[in-house]
């Protein structure tokens, strides 16, 4: 099978790349297609899945997805909420935070959604926040990469992913221009006629993301205050522009549209999870280069007119990150104290604690934090990592073993138990979850490796070498799967023979 150029094109301008249209459409109008044949011809949503997925993993090989529970948790907790809405089951959607502090999102097919950490801070709200990822996942539910794809040619999936990830990461790396004019030449070889086609899938992700914007209990005109933002930011920007807005600037008429859509919509009370500033605050922390930079930052914040207290929890990561535990604990004990419905404050206690070497007091804070929000997935792997650094790697196991949805969730979980069994000195085991530790990053190739390597070099029992070899053989076919015989040949470094 092959697809186009101009799928590469379609893929990284759909998040908030908002096109204009001259007819305001009302919120109960769609006429939305049928989403099987003949999309189903040129890619299969078992052929999109494998796309997505091969992104997802070459992004994160390149260090460009940001491994954090707590953001990681929040951003899903929003994806499930609008996913409810749609006509997919809410858990076949994955939401990644990007590492970079560009403004920009985008979706895969799939399912597979990136949200940019620029973009988090550049929203206002967690509505305008939900309504780029409504967007983002219309596309997704509206197949429209695989309707790019009806009748037309191009390369094959795997070097369309490849070409996907050179771009996304040529863009976060700084050289987004160079990237957009790449993928927009594309666009412009094959004609008007196919840009037109792409213009009216934004189109139609903008008035489905609405839709299932208020239908989420979020507030439907967000996406309308969010288009101002971006206006804003291209009358200051001049010449360099967000990375959003390079090739389809924002306009008062889409503003309008935007307004006019959620206006079909009745007033409901608004959705929003008191996290939101405080995930604002870390996804800012996390997509920087410089913890120094970002403690200047956020105490600049504190100085200026409306410091908040999520400016407060900032600061205190930031002070954590720069080794100031002393007044980070203590900023962070305060904020416990003084808002302690907020879970950032006692997640980010516990971290400070810890990387400071109480890990006592760390696994205190943490349990009662558990016993105020026992349903927290960073709560609860914050307390299986500190029982690593406490070295009780079996009570860490028996916890983790517990924990099925965890372990079954988090990549995280499977290399803390292999970080424990090393501890006690079970290769096998510390083999065995490695290797389910890169297989949930979908780097089935590395996984083989481990397996491989333990097979030929560890000293293990009859038991470990049965239990090592099955699993070797299910990472072959689950490789060959997902990515194909020859590329999984290639990724494995030490031959063919697995």
């Amino acid at each position: 099978m092959r697809v186009p150029p101009v799928a590469v094109a379609a893929l990284l301008t759909l998040g908030c790349i908002f096109t204009v249209s001259s007819t305001a459409a009302s919120g109960n109008e769609y006429n939305l297609p049928d989403l099987g044949q003949p999309a189903d011809a040129a890619m299969t949503p078992a052929e999109e899945r494998r796309l997505g997925a091969q992104v997802v993993s070459q992004l994160r090989a390149r260090d460009r997805v940001i491994e954090d529970p707590e953001l990681d948790d929040y951003l899903n907790r929003i994806g499930r909420r609008l996913a409810q809405h749609t006509d997919r089951p809410a858990d076949s959607f994955r939401f990644y935070v990007i590492d970079t502090g560009n403004i920009n999102a985008f979706a895969l097919p799939g399912g597979y959604i990136g949200v940019n950490a620029g973009l988090l801070t550049a929203t206002d709200s967690e509505s305008e926040l939900a309504s780029v990822m409504a967007h983002e996942i219309a596309h997704v539910t509206q197949r429209h990469i695989a309707r790019q794809m009806v009748e037309s040619r191009g390369d094959t999936i795997a070097t369309l992913a490849t070409a996907i990830v050179a771009a996304i990461a040529g863009a976060t790396a700084g050289s987004g221009d160079a990237a957009t004019a790449a993928i927009m030449g594309g666009m412009s070889r094959l004609g008007m006629q196919q840009l037109s086609y792409t213009r009216a899938h934004e189109h139609e992700a903008d008035r489905v993301g609405i839709r299932d914007l208020a239908r989420s209990g979020y507030d439907p005109h967000a996406m309308a205050r969010f288009f101002g933002t971006l206006q804003r930011h291209s009358d200051l920007y001049g010449r360099q522009l967000p990375q959003i807005l390079l090739s389809h600037p924002v306009s008062s008429t889409r503003m309008a549209e935007a307004e006019a859509r959620a206006s079909d919509y009745p007033q409901v009370k608004v959705h929003t999870s008191p996290e939101y500033p405080y995930m604002r605050a870390r996804a800012r922390l996390l997509a920087s280069r410089s913890a120094v930079d970002m403690r200047d930052y956020f105490r600049g914040e504190l100085h200026g007119a409306n410091p908040t207290a999520a400016d407060r929890y900032g600061y205190a990561l930031a002070l954590s990150r720069t080794s100031q535990y002393k007044q980070a604990i203590a900023l962070m004990h305060q904020g416990v104290q003084q808002h302690p419905e907020i879970l950032a404050w006692r997640v980010g206690l516990a971290n400070a604690l810890g990387q400071a070497g109480h890990h006592d007091q760390a696994a205190k804070a943490l349990t009662q934090a558990l016993d105020k929000f026992p349903h927290s997935d960073a709560l609860k792997l914050a307390y299986a990592d500190n029982l690593e650094k406490q070295h009780q790697p079996g009570a860490m196991r028996d916890y983790l073993l517990s924990e099925t949805t965890l372990l079954n969730t988090y990549p995280q979980a499977q290399r803390l138990l292999a970080q424990g069994a090393g501890q006690q000195d079970n290769l096998g085991e510390a083999y065995y979850r490695q290797a389910r530790y890169f297989a949930m990053l979908d780097d089935y190739p590395s996984a083989i490796n481990q397996l491989r390597t333990a097979l030929q070099t560890a000293n293990l029992s009859d038991y470990n070498k049965s239990r090592l070899s099955a699993l070797r053989d299910q990472m072959v076919t689950a490789c060959h799967r997902a990515w194909s015989a020859d590329q999984c040949r290639r990724g494995v470094m030490q031959g063919n023979d697995y």
